[in-house]
């Protein structure tokens, strides 16, 4: 793993509507959680019995809204590790877009990259079983 120059700022500027779209669902939430909720259903869940990996996402999400991070974990791992990813990823690109000194990418050679598509399988598996049996 390296890091290199920044070749292509798109991803850095996708931060902008990603968070716009972030912040109106944050709204949503605050202002009318029973439509959220209302509208959330699983189709994995209503055609298997089974909770789909993603299972609990709307109601982490209503939690992390009001700021209760544990009772988010609790709904569903996976979205207090994503609100935090995309946390970082904003902060980067806000960053970046001030001083150019980071706009650097990681460049991962292809063993690493096989490496980390291999860690996030297994970490949506071990996400998935975690539903299963918790939820």
């Amino acid at each position: 793993m390296r890091i290199v120059p920044e070749q292509n700022s798109l991803a850095r500027w996708l931060v902008v509507p990603f968070l716009v779209a972030a912040g109106a669902l944050v709204a949503g939430a605050v202002w009318r959680p029973d439509l959220l909720l209302a509208v959330a259903h699983c189709p994995w869940r209503d055609l298997t019995g089974i909770p789909c990996p993603t299972c609990g996402g709307t109601e982490a999400a209503m939690h992390l809204c009001r700021g209760r991070w544990t009772a988010a974990w609790q709904s569903n791992p996976l979205a207090p590790l994503l609100v935090g990813g995309v946390l970082l990823w904003a902060a980067w690109a806000a960053a970046a877009t001030f001083l150019p000194a980071l706009r650097v990418r990681l460049a991962l050679a292809p063993r690493e990259q096989k490496a980390a598509r291999i860690g996030t399988a297994l970490l949506i598996v071990l996400l998935w079983l975690h539903q299963i049996l918790v939820g």
